[in-house]
């Protein structure tokens, strides 16, 4: 079994449209999340979204497409193995808006809505009114109320600098900030700034589940922190992501700034495939997913060649194989006899299949990158970097 890609890739034409029709099978009984976003022009829905992801605003302008005459799409990173999509919704403060068409478009495909509001935006009626039919029509559907742009309340005060005064328990995220602040908290917001959460809340009273405010701004704005409240906002997406999704995203702009364009597409679609392998790793039946995880394994492989330009030969496939191949084979095996046990079986293999298929992009990623930069690959060290990024899967798997 140690080969088992390469012969997969050797029948790529037989095993290409049966590996999308089980792609596809996946994807229906286990979407991809997709967030809306809701929200005037210029509240920031773009920079939530490059918050979110690492993507850059050029990357995030030129991978939308239409959806409806009134909403657009983005999938992340691209829309042939997604991790996220987003909904961006315009028209909003138009008379012609009638958010119906969107309401029955989204109603079952969209998991969560972000709602964002410039804090200092008096003017919601055309947002509010929306909002309310969006509501009443998916009322299960979680809302987070996002409070953007939080610096054009604090005058010459940088509320980025020192602790956040808005933090709560990690894992605690209320309704509105008035409701749970203490004193110390309250000293640390300007009055001005915090009358304004409180309108807000008033305002969006009913139409949301949380209340997040965050001021996500650029590094040459000078702002002690850039990216203020962006954890807290991200904490609060998590909460309502499957899991497999879940532990991709928490990752997703944790990467190094220095990394190149290709290291961050690299990633990108190792986190995209990690989650997507885990999600067919958790179907019950015993053998079935094998065939569904190697096509992901490979097609992994393949992209992520792509990605640095590089082709894979026949040396390269047993370069590849024999770093973890053997292991991998040895692991699924005992991960499917283990969906013999209800339940147990379901979260192993879940959580195998992403930390193997995790560890073996993060791999071929320092495998490709070292053939581009020129570098002599040693079959040994490939061996380590599987075993540490097998080790960071397994991990990452687990973080709450």
């Amino acid at each position: 079994m140690a080969t088992f890609w390469p012969v997969w890739r050797s029948n790529a034409s037989a095993n290409q449209a049966e590996y999308e029709k089980e792609i596809e099978q996946l994807r229906r009984k286990a979407p991809i999340p997709s967030i809306w976003l809701f929200g005037k022009t210029g509240s920031g829905k773009s920079s939530i979204i490059r918050y979110l992801t690492g993507a850059e605003s050029a990357t995030i302008g030129e991978g939308y497409r239409p959806e409806t005459k009134t909403s657009r799409r983005f999938d992340f990173p691209d829309s042939v193995e997604p991790l996220l999509s987003f909904i961006d919704t315009r028209g909003l403060g138009e008379a012609a808006y009638d958010p119906q068409v969107d309401i029955e478009r989204f109603e079952s495909s969209t998991q969560l809505m972000l709602v964002a509001v410039r804090v200092t935006d008096h003017s919601l009626h055309s947002v509010i009114e929306p909002l309310r039919r969006i509501r009443k029509a998916s009322p299960h559907r979680p809302v987070v109320l996002v409070l953007t742009c939080l610096h054009e309340a604090t005058g010459s005060s940088d509320l980025t600098r020192g602790p956040d005064p808005f933090a709560t328990h990690p894992k605690s995220h209320p309704k509105s900030h008035s409701e749970s602040k203490s004193e110390s908290q309250s000293s640390e917001i300007p009055e001005g700034l915090q009358t304004l959460i409180d309108e807000k809340t008033k305002q969006f009273k009913g139409l949301y589940d949380v209340v997040v405010p965050i001021d996500l701004t650029q590094k040459d704005d000078g702002f002690a922190d850039s990216d203020f409240g962006g954890l807290r906002l991200k904490q609060s997406i998590l909460e309502y992501l499957p899991h497999a999704y879940r532990q991709a995203l928490l990752t997703l702009n944790q990467t190094d700034r220095n990394e190149s364009d290709r290291q961050k597409r690299a990633r990108w679609q190792v986190l995209a495939s990690s989650a997507l392998a885990a999600t067919a790793g958790a179907v019950p039946l015993p053998w079935v997913d094998i065939p569904i995880v190697l096509g992901l394994q490979t097609h992994l492989a393949l992209r992520i060649a792509k990605i640095y330009e590089q082709d894979i030969s026949p040396a390269d496939w047993a370069v590849l194989t024999s770093a973890a191949g053997s292991r991998i084979a040895l692991r699924l095996v005992v991960l499917e006899t283990l969906k013999f046990i209800p339940f147990l079986g379901m979260a192993v293999g879940a959580a195998g299949s992403f930390a193997f298929t995790y560890a073996l992009g993060m791999s071929w990623d320092w495998y490709f990158a070292n053939m581009r930069g020129g570098k002599v690959l040693n079959i040994e060290k490939l061996k380590d970097v599987f075993a540490v990024q097998l080790k960071r899967g397994r991990e990452l798997w687990k973080a709450p």
